[in-house]
C-alpha cells in the first residue's frame, strides 16, 4: 500500500475506506481522472457507486496536505458527530458545499463518517445535519480531543527534553529512592556518571558541578549532557507506579476533591505567572513563586531557582507561560474570601507538547506581590513554603 497515494486521495475528499481500497488496487488520482467509471469497476474491482464517487472527487482541487493532517489529528481520526461509534471510516466533508464556494480552508471542513456524511447531504428538514450543527459539533469535539490528548500526554510525561525549564533533581531522586529503593538507570546514567555529574549511586553531584562545570551565573551554566532527558526518564519511571492526578480536573470537582488531593502527585497544564530571579543565582537567591488564578481558585508552586535548567528558562519564567507542571500537592486551604488556595512542590516543569489553552488571571499579580512583601509566606516553614534557594524549595 502506498501511503502517499492514500494521503492524496484523502485530500480529494475520498472516504478513508474507499481510499484504502483504491490504493490497494493501485488506483491513483491520475489514473482515476483518466479512466472511465466502467474501467474502474472492471479493472480495479470498485463497485459502480464507488467508481462514481471517486470519479467525482478527483476532479476537485485537493485540500492542502497540512490542513488534512490537522483536521484528522484534531478529531482523533474519527467522525466529529458520532465520535467513531458508527464505524472507523471517515470523510473530510465541506460544511458549505464545495460546488458553491470551492472553499478548502480548515474552517469549512469537518471529519465525518459515511453515515453522518449522508445526513449532512440530505435536503429534508428532519434527520439532517445543518451547517450550524456541524460547526458547533466540530468545535465541541475538537475541544474534547484537545483535553483528552493533553491529559494523555501529561500522564505519559510526553514532553521534549529541550522544552524542560525546571527539574528539582533532589526531589525526583528522593522519590525514586522511596519508590524503588534506589535511583533507577536511564539511557543517560552511564554518560552522566562518566562526566562526574552523577555519583556512584546515581545521585546528582551538585558540589562537583558547581566546582568544575558551572559558569557561576546559575547551576546548569555549562554545556549540559542531556540532564533534562535523564530526569524526564526518571519521572516516567515514577509515573509507572504513581498516579499523577489532573489538578485542573480535580479543581473543577470542587474544594472537597482538592482537599482529598493533599499528599498526592499531580500534573497541571495551563497559563501561569511568575517573577523571574536575578542573576547570578546563589544559595541566597529567593525562591520563585509560580502561580495560577481563576475564580475561587489559586494554585502556588514554590521553585528553587537553582534548578532552572537554562538561561532561556530563567528568562522565560519571569512572565506568563503555558506550562505542564508535575508536582506534589502539599496543602489545600479554603481562605476567608472563599478562594481555595493550593500549595504544591514542583518536580518538573516543561512547555507541553499538547496543551489546553488557559489564560492566567493577571489581576492577581499585585495581590501576590503583597503576600510576599508582607511575609505572607514564612521562610522558616517546611519545604512546601518559600525559603532560600537550595533549601526549602528542594
Amino acid at each position: 500500500m502506498n501511503a502517499r497515494t492514500l494521503g492524496t486521495l484523502l485530500q480529494y475528499g475520498v472516504a478513508s475506506d474507499l481510499a484504502e481500497k483504491a490504493n490497494s488496487a493501485g488506483l491513483t488520482v491520475t489514473k482515476a481522472r483518466s479512466l472511465s467509471q466502467k474501467d474502474m469497476v472492471s479493472k480495479f474491482g470498485l463497485s459502480e457507486a464507488e467508481a462514481k464517487t471517486l470519479s467525482h472527487c478527483v476532479r476537485r482541487e485537493p485540500i492542502d496536505e497540512q490542513i488534512v493532517q490537522l483536521l484528522l489529528e484534531s478529531s482523533n481520526f474519527v467522525c466529529s458527530v458520532c465520535k467513531g461509534q458508527k464505524g472507523p471510516s471517515y470523510i473530510i466533508h465541506h460544511i458549505v458545499e464545495y460546488e458553491k464556494t470551492q472553499d478548502n480552508t480548515y474552517n469549512n471542513l469537518i471529519v465525518l463518517c459515511p453515515v453522518d456524511h449522508d445526513l449532512a447531504h440530505q435536503g429534508g428538514l428532519t434527520l439532517r445535519l445543518t451547517e450550524s450543527q456541524l460547526r458547533t459539533t466540530k468545535t465541541k469535539w475538537e475541544k474534547q480531543v484537545e483535553v483528552a490528548n493533553a491529559q494523555r500526554a501529561a500522564q505519559l510525561i510526553d514532553v521534549n527534553d529541550d522544552a524542560i525549564d525546571y527539574v528539582n533533581v533532589k526531589r525526583i531522586e528522593e522519590l525514586c529512592v522511596r519508590l524503588f529503593k534506589k535511583i533507577p538507570q536511564t539511557t543517560l546514567t552511564a554518560s552522566l556518571r562518566s562526566a562526574g555529574i552523577l555519583g556512584a549511586g546515581g545521585s546528582f553531584d551538585q558540589k562537583y558541578v558547581q566546582t568544575h562545570l558551572s559558569g557561576g551565573r546559575y547551576l546548569f551554566d555549562y554545556i549540559t549532557h542531556q540532564e533534562t532527558e535523564h530526569y524526564k526518564q526518571l519521572t516516567q519511571q515514577i509515573a509507572t507506579v504513581t498516579n499523577f492526578i489532573d489538578l485542573d480536573e480535580t479543581a473543577n470537582a470542587g474544594h472537597s476533591a482538592l482537599k482529598a488531593s493533599e499528599g498526592h502527585y499531580a500534573f497541571f497544564i495551563g497559563g501561569v505567572c511568575a517573577k523571574g530571579p536575578d542573576l547570578p543565582i546563589t544559595a541566597s537567591t529567593p525562591t520563585i513563586l509560580l502561580h495560577y488564578s481563576r475564580k475561587h481558585l489559586r494554585i502556588e508552586w514554590i521553585l528553587d531557582p537553582i534548578f532552572m535548567m537554562s538561561m532561556s528558562a530563567i528568562t522565560r519564567i519571569g512572565g506568563k507561560n503555558r506550562y505542564i507542571i508535575y508536582c506534589l500537592v502539599r496543602t489545600v486551604e479554603l481562605q476567608a474570601d472563599k478562594v481555595t488556595l493550593v500549595r504544591a512542590s514542583p518536580l518538573l516543569i516543561a512547555q507541553p507538547n499538547k496543551w489546553v489553552h488557559k489564560t492566567p488571571a493577571i489581576a492577581y499579580e499585585r495581590q501576590y506581590a503583597e503576600y510576599i512583601d508582607d511575609d505572607f509566606l514564612d521562610d522558616d516553614a517546611d519545604d512546601a513554603q518559600p525559603g532560600g534557594a537550595g533549601d526549602a524549595a528542594q
